[in-house]
């Protein structure tokens, strides 16, 4: 059964992750929310704000630790080499 909270709650956990997640974009921490949120309640879980923070949390973090640091990397050739055509 769909159930809803106040937008308020929403913005609440949004500006806490925010505050965790700042590397990341309002807008982006916004939008992970409103997914995790949507997603719980698509596979049928009871939803309340706490389990949307938790899971918005854990893919933030994913978020966070599968991009790779600036020094890693390569630069992609920009001419084919040998053989490859």
């Amino acid at each position: 059964m769909l159930q809803t909270y106040p937008v308020r709650d929403l913005q609440e956990v949004t500006a806490r992750l925010h505050d965790e997640f700042s590397v990341l974009s309002h807008r982006c921490v916004e939008r992970c929310v409103n997914d995790s949120w949507k997603c719980a309640e698509h596979l049928g879980y009871q939803v309340t704000p706490s389990l949307v923070e938790g899971l918005a949390r854990e893919h933030l973090q994913a978020m966070i630790n599968s991009q790779p640091p600036s020094r890693l990397s390569v630069p992609l050739p920009t001419r084919p080499r040998e053989g490859l055509l």
